[in-house]
């Protein structure tokens, strides 16, 4: 009988450590769950097509950003800024210094009752569902599940100066859309990982000048390894905001973060929007452009969106000429290898 026994133990013990992974509200973080994470290199590649059962996800040469972290985390969202917005949640999932996310959850499925997006050339990007929530996981939810969800609620923001409070709408796609391996810096190798997508858009309407219809667009992909953690161990998450129809966004972040140190690294840290300058504003005769990466595109774009200047930068420094031009509200857009940043300008 004992053998019969710890031969049927054996076997459980043996079933449960190649089970699929499933998500589910018994494994989502709590509050205080939090991890120190790894800041890398925005070019990531996310391997989006790399999808399906049993595959491999390779990031063993992660380029790290000079030691740079982030730190992840579970909060209660009656301790964060915006609380009063969002009083129906019970938790907040935290990426330092770019996104959080507000949502409550049942045994059943977990529900956002929006997000609060951090953006260098925007500032704070505050959304609301009031009206009508996002569902953003139905549990159990395993590799191959997946499901859309309409939302609508309202923004809050500056754009060019001028506070915003548009209302919102917006439709999501959730995913696992693939388990296997996870490869990481230091000969890391991590079985039976899943990965969580999710896209979502939310649209809305801003003034200047003229309403401009403006979407923000985020793909994120989050790997969990539930044999050691309830947080992610590695995150890719892109977010855009971009006028609808435009072939170049006004904003585009991405947010690289590993849970092992890269042992490769940067040779100097990426620029950000907030390094770069625009001077003198207002101007009537020339605009000049500094702290930018070599080889950046810099466009100045009128109030309806059309591009009416453009160069290349040869330097860290371009001076672009606007005399002549209509007097008004413009931006300044500068796409690098890294990140596209927007400065508004006035030309007199």
């Amino acid at each position: 009988m004992k053998r019969q026994l710890l031969l049927i133990t054996s076997l459980i013990s043996g079933f449960s450590a190649f089970a699929q992974p499933t998500m589910t509200q018994s494994n989502e973080p709590i509050i205080g769950d939090f991890e120190t994470m790894f800041t890398c290199a925005t070019t990531t590649d996310p391997q989006a097509n790399v999808s399906g059962s049993a595959v491999t996800w390779d990031f063993s040469q992660l380029v790290g950003l000079n030691g740079q972290t982030k730190v992840i985390e579970l909060v209660d969202p009656a301790t964060t800024p915006a609380a009063s917005y969002y009083p129906t949640s019970m938790k907040a999932f935290n990426i330092q210094g770019s996104l959080t996310n507000f949502f409550n959850s049942t045994v059943s499925q977990r529900v956002s009752q929006g997000f609060v997006f951090e953006e260098p050339s925007f500032g704070t990007v505050l959304a609301v569902f009031s009206t009508n929530e996002q569902q953003t996981v139905q549990y159990p939810f395993a590799n191959g599940d997946n499901f859309s969800d309409s939302f609508s609620g309202t923004l809050a923001f500056d754009f060019n100066g001028a506070p915003q409070n548009p209302t919102c709408t917006g439709n999501a796609y959730m995913q696992i859309d693939g388990q296997g391996t996870l490869n990481l810096p230091q000969a890391t190798s991590i079985p039976n990982v899943i990965r969580y997508k999710t896209v979502d858009t939310v649209f809305t309407q801003v003034i200047f000048v003229i309403p401009l219809d403006v979407e923000i667009v985020r793909t994120q992909y989050e790997y969990y390894d539930y044999a050691s953690s309830n947080l992610p161990v590695f995150i890719h998450t892109n977010v855009k905001i971009q006028q609808a129809g435009a072939t170049a966004p006004l904003a585009d972040q991405t947010v690289v973060l590993s849970s092992v140190e890269p042992t490769m690294c940067a040779g100097m840290e990426e620029n950000t929007a907030l390094n770069i300058t625009v001077f003198p504003n207002p101007t009537s005769d020339e605009l000049v452009i500094t702290n930018i990466q070599e080889n950046a595109k810099i466009e100045l774009i009128d109030a309806l969106g059309n591009v009416i200047r453009k160069t290349h930068a040869e330097t860290n420094q371009v001076n672009m000429n606007v005399e002549g031009l209509a007097s008004g509200n413009y931006f300044v857009r500068i796409v690098s290898d890294e990140s596209t940043a927007l400065k508004s300008v006035i030309i007199r």
